[in-house]
């Protein structure tokens, strides 16, 4: 495939809380970036080529009948790069693989950014590694077409799906799946902190975010906080 092709919609990410889920259906790939609002291929000031990577995601997004749910990742900043090279590590996976589950969540926006005007934005990130003996199916070929002898007429083509019909494939038994990144199938803290509330809540901190901005950016309370900080875990 062409790293110029994407035929997918872009996932975005447009403000604080935005979160998207989605399978992953094939190994990233890179791309150029391209510079703001033009089709010109984008360079650092060394004229090294800026590259970003494309993840491409199978989602239940729906915006239309035609809709299949098909998205696009961009990953281009250095944020969002680390909170899914941590999420990968935690998982103690070695990449992202076809049959993975990925989120990735917009969590704030970093007070030390050079340009307070337009600020980086922080990411989190989960990632569930695909089963034990998953294999990605390819797309499924185009029926191929058989001639027919039909008396004296014409010939005439009917479908036919022997010539490419998939041989099954042995699979084996189902491994236990870890569940898909969601707030509400967490274990509460004593502090009413879930635990992706805390997973979050430490990777701000290493990021040396404030306090009053993390609370904002998970939806806790000042309060929660500070007995998360008192209480042992």
């Amino acid at each position: 495939m062409s790293l110029f092709n994407s035929s997918s919609k872009g996932l975005k990410f447009d403000q604080i809380g935005v979160t998207h889920t989605g399978t992953v259906k094939s190994e990233p790939r890179e791309r150029q970036q391209t510079k703001f609002g033009t089709q010109e291929p984008a360079f650092w000031p060394n004229g090294d080529p800026m590259m970003q990577i494309l993840v491409d995601l199978q989602t239940d997004q729906r915006e239309d009948p035609n809709d299949d749910g098909a998205r696009t990742l961009y990953v281009a900043s250095g944020n969002m790069k680390r909170a899914i090279s941590d999420a990968i590590r935690t998982a103690g996976a070695s990449d992202i693989l076809p049959g993975g589950v990925l989120t990735v969540q917009y969590v704030g926006n970093d007070p030390a950014s050079k340009n307070p005007a337009n600020p980086a934005k922080m990411y989190a990130a989960q990632y569930t590694a695909p089963p034990s003996g998953f294999v990605a199916q390819p797309a499924a070929a185009a029926p191929q077409q058989a001639f027919v002898p039909q008396g004296h007429g014409a010939p005439t083509f009917v479908p036919t799906t022997a010539a490419v019909a998939p041989q099954p494939v042995s699979q084996p038994a189902a491994q236990p799946v870890q569940a898909p990144f969601t707030p509400a199938a967490t274990q509460p803290h004593p502090s009413g902190l879930t635990q992706d509330q805390i997973g979050k809540l430490q990777q701000l901190r290493a990021a040396q975010i404030p306090d009053e901005t993390i609370v904002t950016a998970i939806g806790a309370t000042p309060q929660q906080l500070a007995t998360y900080d008192a209480t042992p875990f």
